[in-house]
């Protein structure tokens, strides 16, 4: 669950998995139009898709299991990240440690580990290997190798398309240091259109219909608003979980308020003597003034509204003038960049340190310390900062819940609505999490729901929650079948319960239909109105 205080976006982003490999099996008929927040169409746009997770759908397929299809493919998504950027490294012909320990790093790296358990954050590796195939394509620009890049970016863009939306603009803004002057090459200009060709076929047609279906729900966000979500200077300073040397505690900062975004002291010392190695060296130069600026551009841009230059605020002309930048709304999150860079830096500075150690330390036992504490010193940066022991959430009991999900499945029309009850009214993320337990049962019955949870919110669910709080009350009743919504899931150890049975008893608007002892679950058929 990462740093979540509730299991709302895991079982949020396990719904989501296996919506994606239930749409494989048919062929993505119906994409986009997902069973929650009924009658709403294209439901799917209000948050992220992720349709690159359906390389987890022969799991659920075989197993049936949500949460091992689920558990699956976070970890591979970990393991990619270490992959790629060992991979992405081994490109400089660095010494031998040095890759593996870059993709060590990257596998802990603090801030991806404080969001697992939010699934779509994890997959970095989009991210290290659209720069690789850009440090490719500058070195040797190629059709093909412009393919490479625009699929690249479309990977990141389809496991995450926050990470697809804030790479765009640090990346345009730094590749000119890796071009240089063959940006004046016909060839590099039809390698570069090749891979805008690739990147828009893929990404397009996902942002596009996006941006149509949500238009009228998703408008930009407001500055105050951006900037609690954005990053501050000392964040920066502050690790998500205690460094080892106890430097964050004596700091007074074990109770911090604000975003966590250090990924660690040795990681930045790092960085910096990366820094001065790589522009000492001139074969080197421009990689490193790629990643400086890929930091920078990425850290200026995580202050968001925060950061004024004379009264100019930067990020607001983004959000008043390139789409996705008011609806993108944790602008910290550009963070990430600023980690990654960091690492490719500080990988840089580990070979600078073995390189002088090599050439300049004369007698072979003192060379052989210092190439010892080097390597060492880069471990240590890998695992300085830990992340504590993850928090676990057991899913729903399947054998508990059995009788009345497939009573749902199978005793009911394929097209039936229903609501389940109590409808969330908190607006913070932990008081959702009971709609996400109800889409969790939705995978095994597969009707359609007035609920649902998403990044955003249609405005015919959030019409709904206030008068939902006082179920069943006439309001309620008229808006649900307004809804066509045909049954009511109500749990039966909440405070609607014994109302729902007294309506029942009346005989008006509801008809008890099922009810099931050992999940405490009735089920009533909402009565067509008199």
């Amino acid at each position: 669950m990462g740093t979540e205080s509730s299991a709302t976006v895991p079982l949020f982003n396990v719904w989501t998995v296996w919506w994606n490999a239930d749409r494989a099996a048919t062929g993505y008929d119906g994409y986009w139009d997902a069973p929650i927040f009924h009658p709403q169409t294209g439901a799917f746009s209000f948050s992220e898709p992720m349709p690159l997770s359906v390389v987890a759908a022969p799991i659920l397929w075989i197993t049936g299991n949500r949460v091992l299809a689920y558990n699956t493919l976070l970890i591979v998504c970990l393991w990619l990240n270490g992959w790629v950027a060992y991979r992405l490294l081994r490109r400089f012909h660095f010494y031998r440690p040095i890759p593996w320990i870059g993709g060590a790093m990257v596998t802990l790296l603090p801030l991806i580990h404080s969001w697992l358990g939010v699934l779509q954050l994890v997959p970095v590796f989009g991210i290290l290997w659209t720069v690789a195939a850009l440090y490719r394509l500058s070195r040797r620009p190629t059709p093909v190798g412009g393919m490479v890049l625009g699929g690249a970016f479309s990977v990141t863009y389809l496991m995450c398309a926050y990470y697809g939306l804030f790479l765009l603009l640090p990346l345009m803004l730094s590749a000119v240091w890796l071009l240089g002057c063959r940006i004046r090459q016909w060839r590099m200009w039809r390698a570069l259109l090749a891979a805008l060709l690739v990147g828009g076929i893929i990404c397009l047609p996902f942002a596009m219909r996006q941006g149509r279906i949500t238009d009228g729900d998703r408008s930009a966000h407001t500055e105050q608003y951006l900037a609690q979500l954005s990053a501050m200077v000392p964040d920066y300073l502050v690790p998500p979980w205690p460094h080892w040397s106890g430097a964050a505690d004596q700091t007074g900062t074990g109770g911090y308020a604000g975003f966590r975004l250090c990924p660690g002291y040795l990681k930045l010392g790092l960085a910096s003597a990366g820094m001065v190695f790589g522009l000492l060296a001139r074969r080197r130069r421009r990689w490193t003034l790629f990643c400086l600026s890929m930091l920078c551009v990425a850290f200026a841009l995580s202050l968001g509204p925060l950061l004024q230059i004379s009264g100019w605020q930067p990020y607001m002309l983004l959000v008043d003038h390139l789409p996705g930048f008011g609806q993108a709304r944790n602008v910290f999150r550009f963070g990430v960049l600023v980690h990654l860079m960091a690492v490719l830096l500080a990988m840089m500075g580990v070979h600078g340190m073995l390189t002088l150690a090599r050439r300049h330390i004369c007698r072979d036992g003192l060379r052989r310390l210092a190439i010892t504490v080097t390597i060492v010193t880069g471990l240590l940066a890998a695992v300085e900062v830990l992340p504590r022991a993850q928090p676990l959430y057991q899913a729903p009991d399947d054998a508990a819940n059995r009788h009345w999900v497939n009573w749902l499945a199978t005793r009911t029309p394929a097209d039936s609505v229903i609501v389940c009850v109590p409808f969330p009214f908190r607006p913070d993320v932990a008081g959702y999490q009971q709609e996400t337990q109800w889409m969790y049962w939705q995978t095994f019955h597969g009707r359609k729901m007035v609920n649902g949870y998403s990044g955003h919110f249609p405005r015919t669910f959030l019409d709904l929650k206030m008068p939902m709080a006082a179920f069943p009350a006439p309001e309620s009743i008229h808006l649900l079948r307004g809804r066509g919504v045909n049954y009511c899931v109500v749990k039966r150890d909440s405070i609607f319960a014994e109302a729902a049975w007294r309506l029942a008893e009346r005989g008006s608007d509801l008809e008890p239909v099922l009810h099931d002892d050992t999940a405490l679950m009735d089920i009533y058929r909402l009565l067509p109105s008199s």
